[in-house]
């Protein structure tokens, strides 16, 4: 599958390039999801992380913390062709 993620002003579309079906991704809450599900990122590297990137880690890192530097991943992987598929076609499952 190949996906590309455009940067909308204030939100991030990523686009299925075979069907032309596109999701908006407008409240911060969402980036986390996003950029794990591209690889290479991960909310917290301590060992007891227990978190997904939206609420506080137990190690003091903050949710705004982990949703700015999830943010900053996505837009790393903007305008770019992607042929990965870590869970982007879940997004698009009817």
């Amino acid at each position: 599958m190949a996906y590309v993620i455009e940067s909308n002003h204030c939100a991030f579309e990523l686009i299925d390039l075979e069907t032309g079906d596109s999701i908006l991704f407008q409240t911060d809450w969402d980036y986390p999801g996003l950029a794990s599900r591209l690889g290479g990122w991960s909310p917290c590297d301590c060992d007891n992380s227990g978190t997904d990137g939206t609420v506080d880690c137990r190690c003091g890192r903050t949710a705004g913390e982990m949703i700015t530097s999830a943010q900053n991943h996505i837009l790393e992987n903007c305008d770019f062709t992607l042929e990965v598929d870590g869970g982007l076609s879940d997004y698009f499952a009817v």
